[in-house]
């Protein structure tokens, strides 16, 4: 019996190092839901969004307050499929913006223009909420008067920044509503002076449609 045993021990060793050791543990399948899709390397999206801003003056200068809404159409492609430390894991995607839209407080009549986005999706496998972090910069044209607006806006022509926190609520592997809150700063650079700028806060809401 004891041959047997010793025999059946050899014959174990001898294979598992002709295999280069003790056979692994195969790793655990993790099935991806459909909508992890959307975040891969070189996705797609659009979104639609609109919303409401409005003026503060943090100088405390008494200058007018100009409210406005705007509606913004966005494209995004995914710069890399998703990965990072647990809680961070995301990706980087890059977007184009067109937005317009009416002042209904203050002076002026319209605000038009285009921004580079970059944005920060935080993803997580299978979820179905994704927040996001983005920062972007472009240009803005307006018909805000020079001395209707007591030096916040300078020129027809200016810049806009913009900083916003929001979330996708994904409703399938393509659909998703979207919800953010948002700063939009407008000024000329210092192009020509006086130049406070505007400064307003608001937020959207809208739907985003990945391809």
């Amino acid at each position: 019996m004891k041959k047997i045993f010793w025999l059946c021990a050899i014959s174990f060793c001898a294979l598992a190092a002709a295999r280069g050791g003790p056979p692994e543990p195969q790793p655990e399948i993790v099935t991806r839901q459909s909508s992890d899709r959307a975040f891969v390397k070189g996705a797609l999206e659009f979104q639609d969004v609109s919303g409401a801003y409005f003026f503060f003056d943090s100088a405390q200068n008494n200058r007018p307050a100009i409210d406005y809404a705007i509606n913004s159409l966005r494209f995004g492609i995914m710069l890399y499929d998703p990965q990072g430390p647990s809680l961070l894991a995301g990706n980087f995607e890059l977007m184009g913006e067109i937005f317009g839209g009416g002042i209904f407080d203050g002076p002026g009549n319209v605000l038009a223009g285009s921004t580079l986005i970059f944005r920060y999706n935080f993803i997580q496998p299978r979820a179905r909420i994704i927040p996001y972090l983005q920062v972007g910069a472009g240009g803005v044209y307006t018909d805000i008067d020079e001395a209707e607006s007591r030096g916040l806006i300078s020129l027809p022509v200016e810049f806009n920044l913009q900083a916003i926190s929001g979330v996708r609520y994904m409703l399938n592997d393509r659909w998703s509503l979207v919800v953010e809150a948002a700063y939009r700063h407008v000024s000329n650079a210092e192009i020509k002076k006086p130049n406070f700028g505007l400064d307003n806060i608001g937020g959207n809401v809208g739907f985003g449609f990945s391809f």
